[in-house]
């Protein structure tokens, strides 16, 4: 009898544990877009989706200047990324700074084009609604 209400009893604390877990969750809701560079569509890239409140960010792809997904809801900081592989003496060449030669410099590296106010120094938020739709349009520019 004893063993039979333990049994019961830990049976009834998982299941109000998995309950707590489930009421707990954040909001999600559908967002989706466009993101162009200069009047272009991103080719690809990656738009993020952080409200910063413990629950782990959206992260979109980009393809063709288009993206969409599932983002966190409420107040979310955006940041935008274009990856581009290339050596150390390309990105110094695109900078319009000296090229240099040494070890490492024919390296090929990922290199963020999009300028770091879009993405490291974001301060760009977006407000991503539960019960509206989400549909963000992000112009950036090269320079």
């Amino acid at each position: 009898m004893k063993k039979t209400i333990l049994g019961i009893t830990a049976a009834a604390l998982a299941f109000a544990a998995g309950c707590g877990s489930a009421t707990t969750e954040q909001a999600k809701a559908k967002v989706k877009g466009t993101v162009t560079v200069d009047g272009k569509p991103l080719t690809t890239g990656k738009v993020v989706f952080d409200a910063r409140n413990g629950q782990p960010p959206a992260d979109l792809d980009v393809l063709d200047g288009k993206f969409e997904g599932y983002a966190p809801a409420g107040q979310c900081k955006v940041q935008l990324t274009a990856y581009k592989q290339m050596t150390m003496k390309e990105k110094l060449a695109r900078e319009g700074k000296k090229a240099m030669d040494g070890p490492g410099y024919d390296q090929p590296m990922q290199v963020n084009m999009l300028p770091e106010r879009y993405n490291a120094k974001s301060d760009i938020s977006r407000e991503v609604s539960a019960d509206r739709p989400n549909d963000f349009t992000f112009d950036l520019k090269s320079k």
